[in-house]
């Protein structure tokens, strides 16, 4: 149907009856046309039409399709509106609409004919099933062919079929549809809330174009608004386009829609994040839907973006990204982006170009950072920083690199840091870097950088390269440093450790970096060179040592291959050091390092070294080798390690608390190898001459260092006033003479072995221990064998406190189990005493037995007898052992044997204990004694000693004044006394019965011989006896006797 319009006259010409015509003719043609559409319409079966067009549109779709009922409806233009319709795929994915009008073209209408214009769904609503993804293939099966995308030959097909089907729908309106998706095999699902506007245009020829407009997706608070069109999509050239744009969401509004897609997993790293503006154009052909890499190559894209609060978190630390935004347009497979943003309160920019299929193709990448606070790094270094700002860029040039390979492109980096402050988590000192900055090139592999730093004083410059290709990384650097202050190096804090001091050096490292688990330096070449002023060390381990000053120190070395070569020298203790050689190192580190080296010294001051003895004096010098294995400190003596050295030693002295120590000279060599030490040394010392020469054998045994000695000594006048300061019980003057052979193992812990072999002669005069004096001792040590030492012993001019001996001979024979004494004399200042007997070491025990005479007892217990002396017996007894200062109750506890003494025609100067047994018999016979004395005929006796125990049964002293036995015991070891004296007092009774004859015979009880006795008991302690008269024995005994003769008188 056409209208055809013609011009129409003008008022003033037209007739009245013309304009009538017109009037009616506009009025008449729409009543037609409605009136026409009512005759149609009522002749139009809904039924029929329901039936057919839900057969059609099964037939040419392949879909079940039911609805409830069919109706007229205006609300949208004339049309058929649609209620309860449901479709159901094959594959059983379901679409539901409540309402859907279908518009009608008026032309095919008024021809009878009824062609949908539009359609318009209301609250449709779909469930959709998405694939459960497939299943992870083994290694050999991924070479099979990559399944499609998506095929664009059906996209192609069912466009086709659009375009052919009498269906002829223009324009789909969808208004709050529903989609639900379903992942199969799972609970998950996802809801869609759709809007949109779809307009389908077909031109006379092949092409279909679909146009989207208004269209809005939501899910949950996630909202994308936008359009977008389908051209050409039966053609070859057909592309989708599309323009979207979303609202702000958060990161727990996102969780909903990840976890359906299950790709959480590819944004573990990411922890929290608002989206506020998401945007993304795209232009995709249909053809490159077939293959990710097609679509990547053919799509153009343009993405924008801007974020605010993002966390990520790796290695169990979080990093804040405050915000984020900028754009990425993808073109030809190659993705350009420009973004900026702020993390760890750094702002940055990032802007490049990446490929993401062409992996062989340069990708280029700039970063930019300005600021980073770096106490927000990660934390749990050995050195975490807790201030400084970094600031520096980034550039990457060249193809991706690909999985387990390293990056083949170029890379340029600079940086510098501000205000950088490391503190130790073991709580050492911080480490302030004044300065610090770096560049850096990498290039195929290859690292070339360059920094600068200033800390501890030091300006540090390190320059080199970094290989790093398929095997470890292949350093080849060197570090540069002047004036370093020592005193501010992080070190431990035991051992040696530098106070103070300068120090400026060159290291070098060459090599492959030491891999994971491998000990710097592994197979790094290293070189250093460096020089040293004023250095100071202290020993941590011992505070109150004193320091170690080395007024310069200089040197070089190298590492290679476990091995270091080095040479230093330096001046230290007034004098000078250089040392040089090689050290080995295990590998695996299980074995010692083995030395190769050599030290030379030079007038070093010994004043100013820490020897165990201060020196105020004394000048060493000489050399030391090192060859071998380095032992522990403890097998030092015992280990493999060679060591040949000579000294000389020149005016030393060594100060004590008591008095100085001389060595004007002291030289010589010695060579330890494997625990035998060869020896050679002289010197003049101790105002004497000593020179030794021999070898020592170091035996460790469990915790024990045994040394067995084969040298010669030769002694010429040496002082011996030193010895008291090595053992206390050494004399404090004299001098020593003598040349002597020892072999043997020498004296350990104190104890002198029965092994150890002496032979020659040593002479000594003027000895002086305490009270005790020695002019002239000789030892002469014999010939001996494998288990018998002689030693002749000579003494004279002896002097023990105020007792003195002229002259003191023996034998010694001393075998591993016992020490024998044979033709021992004695000479006091009057008689002679012989001595045998022998002493066993390990257990202490001994025997002597001694005889004694033409002895002057007054030369023995002064002042308390005098006169010629006898003595003659035998005992044994055990030493005291684990006792400094043992008394006579120590010495006495094991001693036993027999004693006899006798002394003749003396007298007792000091009366002693006997003055409280005189006055007990006749009080003024004291004061007589106490004038002169108490003169005695003879004092003899036998004593048995058990255990301590002294038990005599007859002793007795006769003389003119009175006459004693004694008949009793005494404890040496507990101090007690228990015995009982007879005493007979004579001088008075002699001078009365003389007067008076008769008074004799009547005391005697008529008996020819009898006297007055008189008996006491002593008792109490030993040292301070008591003395009690027995009346019941004196005067009661005989009182018959005596009134007998009483009454004979009569």
């Amino acid at each position: 149907m056409s209208l055809i319009v013609t011009p129409t006259p003008s008022k003033e010409n037209s007739p009245p009856a013309r304009k009538r015509f017109s009037l009616k003719l506009w009025i008449g043609v729409p009543c037609a046309l409605i009136l026409a559409l009512v005759i149609i319409l009522s002749q139009i079966d809904l039924e029929t039409v329901k039936e057919n067009f839900v057969q059609r549109i099964s037939q040419e779709t392949g879909l079940k399709v039911a609805m409830e009922s069919i109706g007229f409806s205006f609300s949208h233009g004339l049309g058929l509106q649609l209620k309860g319709v449901k479709v159901r795929s094959p594959e059983g994915n379901h679409f539901s609409v409540e309402r859907l009008h279908l518009l009608a073209e008026w032309s095919p209408l008024l021809k009878g004919e009824f062609k949908i214009k539009s359609v318009t769904l209301e609250h449709p609503e779909a469930t959709l099933e998405i694939p459960a993804p497939l299943p992870k293939v083994e290694e050999k099966q991924k070479s099979q062919p990559e399944t499609k995308l998506i095929d664009p030959e059906k996209i192609q097909s069912a466009a086709s079929k659009v375009k052919s089907t009498r269906l002829s729908i223009k324009k789909l309106i969808v208004s709050n549809g529903k989609i639900t998706l379903i992942r199969a095999g799972t609970a998950k699902q996802v809801s869609l809330s759709v809007d949109g506007i779809f307009v389908l245009n077909r031109s006379p020829g092949e092409h279909l174009d679909i146009s989207a407009s208004a269209v809005k997706v939501q899910t949950g608070a996630i909202i994308f608004a936008g359009d977008g069109i389908a051209s050409n999509l039966t053609e070859d050239n057909a592309k989708i386009s599309l323009n979207l744009k979303s609202n702000g969401f958060s990161w727990e509004e996102m969780q909903s829609v990840l976890d359906f897609l299950e790709h959480k997993e590819t944004l573990t790293a990411l922890t929290a994040v608002d989206v506020q503006e998401f945007l993304i154009k795209a232009e995709i052909p249909v053809s490159s839907l077939s293959q990710i890499e097609t679509l990547q190559k053919q799509m153009i894209a343009h993405v924008k973006l801007k974020t605010r609060n993002a966390i990520l978190k790796m290695d169990e630390k979080s990093y804040p990204i405050e915000a984020l935004e900028g754009e990425g347009i993808l073109e030809k497979g190659i993705l350009t982006h420009n973004f900026s943003g702020t993390a760890l309160s750094s702002d940055f920019k990032l802007h490049g170009k990446l490929p993401l299929f062409n992996l062989d193709k340069d990708a280029t990448s700039h970063v930019e950072w300005k600021n980073l606070m770096l106490e927000k790094l990660a934390k749990g270094l050995p050195w975490a920083p807790t201030q400084g700002k970094v600031s520096g860029s980034l550039t990457l040039t060249g193809p991706l690199p690909k999985e387990k390979e390293p990056f083949p492109g170029k890379l340029e980096v600079d940086f510098q840091v501000e205000d950088l402050l490391l503190k130790p988590t073991d709580g050492a000192h911080p480490i302030e870097v004044i300065r610090l900055t770096g560049h850096g090139d990498f290039n195929q592999g290859l690292l070339q950088h360059e920094i600068h730093t200033t800390v501890w004083g030091s300006d540090f410059d390190i320059k080199g390269k970094l290989q790093m290709g398929q095997g470890r990384p292949v350093l080849n650097s060197r570090i540069n440093w002047q004036g370093l202050d020592v005193s501010q190096l992080p070190l431990p804090s035991t051992g040696w450790q530098a106070s103070e001091g300068k120090l400026t050096g060159t290291l070098t490292l060459i090599g492959p970096v030491p891999g994971a688990g491998e000990k710097f330096p592994g197979q790094l070449k290293t070189s250093l060179k460096f020089a040293a002023k004023n250095l100071k060390l202290q020993n941590k381990s011992s505070p109150d040592s004193p320091l170690l000053a080395l007024n310069q120190l200089k040197g070089t070395g190298e590492f290679a291959n476990h091995q270091v070569n080095y040479n230093i020298k330096g001046g230290t203790f007034k004098g000078t050091f250089q040392s040089d050689g090689t050290i080995i190192l295990s590998a695996s580190g299980s074995r010692p390092p083995v030395l190769n080296n050599r030290v030379e010294f030079a007038n070093l001051d010994l004043s100013q070294l820490p020897l165990p003895m201060p020196a105020t004096a004394g000048n060493i010098s000489g050399h030391i080798k090192l060859n071998g294995p380095l032992p522990d400190a403890e097998d030092l003596l015992t280990g493999n390690l060679k060591i040949d050295t000579n000294f000389k030693v020149t005016g030393l002295n060594l100060s004590t608390d008591t008095l100085p120590i001389d060595i004007q000279q002291l030289e010589g060599k010695a060579t330890l190898d494997r625990g035998r030490l060869k020896h050679n040394l002289n010197g003049t010392m101790f105002g004497g001459k000593v020179k030794t020469k021999g070898a020592l054998l170091f035996q460790k045994i469990k915790e024990e260092t045994l040394i067995t000695a084969d040298s010669d000594l030769v002694l010429d006048q040496v002082n011996l006033d030193w010895l008291p300061l090595i053992h206390k019980g050494t004399p404090s003057a004299g001098t020593v003479t003598g040349n002597l052979k020892i072999k043997g193992p020498l004296p350990t812990n104190g104890k002198i072995s029965p092994a150890l072999k002496l032979n020659g002669i040593l002479n000594a005069s003027k000895l002086v221990l305490g009270d005790q004096q020695i002019g002239k001792v000789k030892l002469d040590f014999k010939e001996s064998s494998s288990t018998l030492t002689q030693v002749q012993v000579e003494l004279e001019r002896i002097k023990l406190g105020d007792r003195g001996f002229k002259k003191f001979v023996g034998l010694l024979q001393i075998t591993p189990e016992k020490i024998d004494l044979t033709g021992g004399q004695v000479w006091p200042m009057n008689g002679l005493i012989k001595l045998v007997g022998d002493f066993k070491p390990e257990s202490k025990n001994y025997r002597l037995k001694f005889k004694g005479d033409k002895l002057k007892v007054e030369e023995f217990i002064p002042p308390d007898l005098m006169g010629p002396l006898q003595f003659s017996g035998a005992v044994t007894g055990k030493l005291p052992q684990n006792n400094d200062s043992p008394g006579l109750a120590d010495y006495s506890r094991d001693l036993s044997g027999n004693i006899k003494i006798k002394l003749v025609d003396g007298t007792l100067p000091e009366l002693g204990v006997l003055k409280n047994l005189l006055i007990l018999l006749n009080p003024t016979s004291v004061l007589n004694t106490g004038k002169t004395g108490l003169s005695y005929d003879l004092l003899a006796g036998d004593f048995k000693i058990v255990k301590g125990v002294v038990h005599t049964s007859n002793l007795e002293m006769k003389g003119p004044e009175i006459m004693l036995t004694v008949e009793g015991e005494a404890n040496l070891v507990q101090d007690t006394i228990n015995a009982q004296v007879k005493a007979m007092p004579l001088q008075m009774l002699d001078k009365t019965i003389k007067a008076i004859p008769l008074l004799g015979q009547i005391l005697a009880g008529g008996k020819k011989g009898s006297a007055i006795e008189t008996y006491f008991k002593v008792h109490g302690k030993l040292s301070k006896p008591k003395f009690t008269l027995q009346p019941h024995k004196t005067l009661l005994e005989k009182p018959g006797s005596i009134l007998k003769e009483l009454f004979k008188l009569r």
